[in-house]
């Protein structure tokens, strides 16, 4: 198998999906990686570290487009890129479907491109090993982030996440308990935040009691306990993740009207187009507004903050599947099950039911496509 490392250079992301060990790898396996021109070198792996490994470096954007039977990216490509891809190409990338433009669905469909989303590739238990090794990432560095902006010099409440002696600590706020928010609530705790994290699911409430124990309290969410809640945060970090939807609003703009001054908000769910009524995407080199005095961190890729740590794990995660695929050949979604509930086009047609109820569009099941 043929496959193709890109980089979007306008994306402002500094993450590469495998390092030069990960395409060592692929290519004992019998496959031939190309990589574009300085893909790596944010996360800290030079071009020659890829030649040692195996791969062929290629100088052109557009040629590492056309290169792979099989497409892999961090960020997913422009309307541009894909016009460089071949049709029927593989593609695989954190895509967020439901966030993007009609337009760029309708591209995918009339090129047949079978795309695949990190984001969505999910095992038998509905894990996602994928999302999960990136999210873990984004959770951690969610409370620096949130100790950062607390600061007089940052506009925030001039407060110590942890507290002091004889000074009380930040009160922290995290809507949604899966590996993210779970993350999020372990590390604040550590520090010696004060912790409340909400979910739907007791189940989950119940594991993140089991495992972590003392220093976080766990709360039901509902309208009505995030109202009163809200209102003496100082941190809120917005963890919802549906597969393939869009994040459900769970905070309101009333809600966010009635915090103090000062308090902020890190919306985790903002590449799927975020779970707070005031968010809107920021970047790393913009990262942050104020709505009401409000600071709000709504930046899609925080997990580029630690390219190489969040490299590294994708990576660890990423190839051994690319190896599968390259051992299965075309039959691969016949043969790995995890990647055929990733998918989300194949043969022009939609094969993710949610996605395919957002846009109005007709869905396939993959398994009637294989």
């Amino acid at each position: 198998m043929d496959i193709a490392i890109a980089h979007n250079s306008g994306s402002e992301d500094y993450r590469v999906p495998l390092t030069p060990g990960a395409v060592g790898s692929i290519t004992k396996a019998g496959n031939n990686v190309y990589l574009l021109q300085g893909a790596g070198t944010a996360s800290g792996y030079s071009d020659r570290e890829y030649e040692l490994k195996g791969a062929n470096i290629v100088y052109s954007s557009e040629e590492i487009y056309k290169r792979g039977d099989l497409l892999v990216s961090v960020s997913s490509p422009s309307m541009e890129a894909l016009s460089f891809i071949n049709n029927k190409t593989v593609v695989m990338s954190f895509l967020h479907l439901a966030v993007a433009s009609e337009k760029y669905l309708e591209l995918l469909i009339e090129k047949e491109i079978t795309s695949i989303g990190f984001e969505v590739i999910s095992d038998e238990n509905c894990e996602l090993p994928l999302e999960v090794s990136t999210g873990e990432i984004a959770g951690a560095l969610s409370v620096q982030i949130a100790a950062n902006y607390l600061q007089s010099n940052m506009g925030g409440k001039g407060i110590l996440l942890g507290g002091a002696p004889g000074i009380e600590p930040a009160k922290v706020l995290i809507i949604g308990a899966g590996s993210v928010g779970r993350t999020a609530a372990k590390i604040a705790a550590a520090i010696g935040a004060e912790v409340l994290i909400v979910d739907r699911n007791v189940r989950k409430l119940r594991q993140i009691e089991d495992t972590i124990g003392m220093g976080i309290s766990t709360g039901f969410s509902s309208i009505h306990g995030l109202s009163d809640w809200i209102k003496d945060a100082d941190v809120v970090i917005g963890a919802v993740y549906l597969k393939g939807a869009k994040s459900p609003v769970v905070v309101t703009e009333e809600m966010v009207s009635s915090m103090k001054k000062g308090s902020i908000i890190i919306d985790l769910s903002i590449d799927q187009g975020g779970c707070v009524e005031t968010s809107r995407r920021t970047t790393l080199s913009s990262p942050i507004f104020e709505y009401k005095g409000i600071i709000h961190y709504c930046v899609p890729n925080i997990p580029s903050l630690a390219a190489k740590a969040s490299s590294q794990a994708l990576s660890h995660a990423l190839y051994q599947y690319i190896i599968q695929m390259s051992q299965h050949g075309s039959d691969f979604l016949k043969n790995i099950p995890d990647i055929a509930r990733g998918t989300y086009t194949h043969k022009g047609k939609i094969t993710m039911k949610v996605l395919a109820e957002l846009f109005r569009k007709e869905y396939f099941p993959i398994e009637g496509l294989l």
